[in-house]
This record gives structure tokens, sequence and C-alpha cells, in this order.
């Protein structure tokens, strides 16, 4: 079928969006102008950040469809305000189109990202639709505003030696679901794996654990779990300027992930390290901090898991095995020049 042209389709992709109650006073203008203006609150500052997603290197369409896409692509970058504390607010979404894509696949685009939107009460202002030549790839940048109380934000920085490390949630289902993607395709996928798939598929970034964080008002530094737990937390040893140790047996891991890697011979840590887009939180705070954060979390209906803890010496990341020996983690992750 035939698609609209480019007018058409952004007044058919962003005419049903909604404005939230709690933004429609802070938004003076809105989409349809040649940019949006949004008023800011007084005590708190800015925070933005912009993810590209590619087809063929951040999904294909036998693992993903079109909702999932969108809702990923805008998963990424709440993901990114919820490490450093912040509120998602505002988002803005440019396309690259190629031919072979649907209207009623690009629909449906929108559809995963406003859905996800709806759920942190954000409004959709602004972004471009242009023509890609051919097949593709289909490309999606999704830019995010967002807003942190002044002096509250988050940042890698802030470790220190003698701090514990955390994570708000298991990591590693959503590597393991992207291996039984690409092995099985999402229509043929067995349903034992569904779970795993939808983590890769379906991520819901923490953006509550990150508010409970930067309310504390302890000294925490974070990081997003979107590249592997391992790299994320080579880049706190970075920035902090210390050594960040895992222990090995405190990591959490979801069932299904031990069973799925029991019954395709794989090893389970290699998801667990370096798997990425889990979206989880990790993050160092002060020992006399563990137990007032690990309740602000059950009172919130969360849980708080603590991994490691921070020593001096090289900016670097080590783990404690069961045995008792440390090993180097190495420093890998996703890397698109790599």
């Amino acid at each position: 079928m035939k698609r609209r042209d480019e007018f058409g389709l952004i007044r058919l992709l962003t005419g049903g969006q909604q404005t939230p109650d709690t933004l429609a006073s802070r938004l003076v203008v809105g989409n349809g102008d040649d940019a949006a203006v949004m008023s800011g609150r007084t005590g708190y500052d800015w925070i933005a950040c912009c993810d590209t997603m590619v087809e063929h290197v951040h999904f294909a369409r036998r693992t993903m469809r079109p909702f999932d896409i969108g809702h990923k692509a805008l998963a990424a970058n709440i993901s990114d305000i919820a490490a450093m504390g912040g509120i998602p607010l505002f988002y803005l979404v440019s396309l690259g189109l190629p031919a072979s894509f649907e209207e009623a696949e690009i629909v449906e685009i929108y559809e995963g990202m406003s859905r996800l939107a709806a759920t942190y009460h954000m409004a959709l202002v602004g972004g471009d639709t242009v023509a890609i030549p051919g097949d593709g790839p289909l490309t999606i940048t999704v830019t995010v505003l967002g807003e942190v109380e002044t002096g509250r934000s988050l940042t890698r920085a802030a470790a220190k030696p003698g701090d514990r490390i955390f994570v708000t949630g298991p990591v590693g289902s959503s590597g393991a679901g992207l291996h039984a993607l690409l092995a099985c395709g999402i229509d043929e996928l067995p349903e034992r794996w569904q779970t795993i798939a939808e983590a890769h598929r379906l991520p819901m970034p923490q953006v509550t654990a990150g508010r409970v964080l930067g309310e504390s008002g302890a000294r925490i530094a974070l990081n997003d779990v979107s590249d592997g737990l391992a790299s994320e937390a080579w880049e706190i040893a970075e920035a902090s300027r210390a050594t960040l140790v895992l222990t090995e047996d405190t990591i959490p891991i979801a069932d299904d992930v031990v069973a799925y890697a029991a019954a395709t011979g794989l090893h389970a840590q290699e998801w667990t390290l370096y798997g990425g887009e889990d979206y989880q939180l990790i993050g160092c705070a002060p020992p006399d901090e563990q137990e007032r954060l690990t309740r602000a979390f059950q009172d919130a209906g969360l849980s708080l898991h603590w991994i490691g803890y921070v020593t001096e010496g090289l900016e670097q990341v080590r783990i404690r095995r069961a045995s008792g020996e440390e090993a180097l983690l190495a420093k890998k992750g996703y890397n698109h020049f790599q």
C-alpha cells in the first residue's frame, strides 16, 4: 500500500498524541512549529540525552516487531534519565524510513513509544521524518528531555574506596533473550523462552529506582546497564578513578536465564556480565547507607542487590569468584566501533 507523503505521515503519527495534564502548562509550543518551547521549573536542572537505533545493528525484523522497536528506542533514553536520578518529561523522534516499511508498521513503532511514554507521563514534542533510499536500513533517533532537582543529579564519578556496589535487579535476561530470538526467530520461539525474549524486546527503565536513589541524598555513583554489567562497572571505575570488585555469587540472575543456559550448554555469566540492554541501574554507595537504601527500596516495592565493593588502586573492574580467587574482568560490552 502506498504511504502518505511526509506531511500526511507526520499528521498521522502525531495527531493522536496526548499531552499529559501534568505537562500541559509547561508546553508553550508543541508539535507543528519549527521547534518546541517548554518552560522549566525553579529549583530543577534540565537533563538531555539522545540515542540512535539502526536496523541490522540494534534490531532485526526477525527478532523484534515494530511495536518493540519503538518501545526500546524510547526506553534506552529514559534509562539514561533514570541513571541521572531524573524525571523524563518530553521526547522528540526522527525516523529514516526505507520504502520497505509499510505505513501500518510505522504507526506501530509510534504506538510502542506512545505506550511507554504514557507510563511515565511524557509528551512527544517534535522530530523529523526522512526517506531512506532502497531497502534501508530503518533508523530511529530519539531525544529525551527530563529534569532533576538542582544539585541532585547522579553521575558515574562519585564512587570512593570502601563503597558498596549495588544493582537494581537481575541482569543477563536481555542477552539470553537475544540469543534465543536469533536462534529461533520471534515467530518460532518456544513458549518457555518468551519471558527472556520479552526482557530483550520490551525492557523497562528503572525510573522509580533512580528517583529513590536521588531523593535519598546519599553520595551515589550511578550508571545504567545498557552495554553490559562489566562495561558499566568499568565506566564507573574510570570516572571515579577507583577499582570495582564484583562478587560473583551475589550478582542476581533470573531462573529463566539459568534454565536457558542449561538447555543450550552455554554459560549464563557471559550474559550477566556482557549481555547488556537490561536497563537496570548499577551504582556505588557508602557502606553506612546500605541499610537505609535497602529499606527505601523495600518501601517503594523494589529490590536492591549488593554485589561488590570499591577499593583504591587502578581504574579497573575485578570479579571475586566463589572460591575466593580474583580475576580482572575484560573491558568489553557492546561497542559500535570495535
